[in-house]
């Protein structure tokens, strides 16, 4: 997987090409840098690790800072697809992370203080089973702490409004 997403780097900027000798030297460091351990199972999940780690520090060195988010984001994302970081994954959650809302919406009863394209993307949202009530929710339950959530300097940093809190524990959940 890591492999792959290197060779695709080359889209964002035609200088990030690595070959497959340059991929098998970071796995030789990754390697050497890993220590033994006891069980099988130990040292898998040690290697892997160390490889994970070893790959993305040499390609983030390459990258131009404005692409370094770009790399991090996908990373993320494969692995996320694999299960590997222990939240579950939902495409349709996904798909709406990338693409956004897509329909005809009603009109934004919240326009003083939510724009009109978050208004948008929470209709969207709320065809997502587990999102139904936000918006019902964010107009008509909590509006004020909503707005105060919202006006956060870093809001993904704090708890959500109402039960909502509970997305803190599904941090890709909470990202939509």
């Amino acid at each position: 997987m890591l492999y792959f997403l290197l060779t695709q780097l080359w889209s964002i900027n035609p200088m990030y090409q690595y070959s497959l000798d340059s991929f098998v030297t970071f796995l030789y460091k990754a390697i050497d840098k890993t220590e033994a351990y006891a069980s099988y199972a130990e040292r898998c999940a040690a290697l892997v690790q160390s490889i994970r780690k070893t790959v993305f520090t040499w390609v983030a060195r390459g990258l131009f800072e404005r692409h370094k988010l770009t790399f991090v984001a996908l990373l993320t994302f494969r692995l996320l697809q694999r299960g590997v970081l222990g939240d579950a994954f939902d495409a349709e959650c996904f798909n709406f992370l990338l693409r956004g809302p897509t329909k005809v919406v009603p009109e934004n009863p919240l326009a003083d203080w939510l724009p009109n394209a978050a208004w948008y993307a929470v209709q969207k949202l709320i065809e997502i089973p587990g999102f139904e009530a936000f918006a019902t929710n964010m107009e008509r339950d909590a509006p004020s702490r909503f707005k105060e959530w919202i006006q956060e300097l870093h809001p993904e940093a704090v708890k959500l409004p109402l039960d909502w809190k509970r997305l803190d524990s599904q941090p890709f959940r909470k990202l939509m």
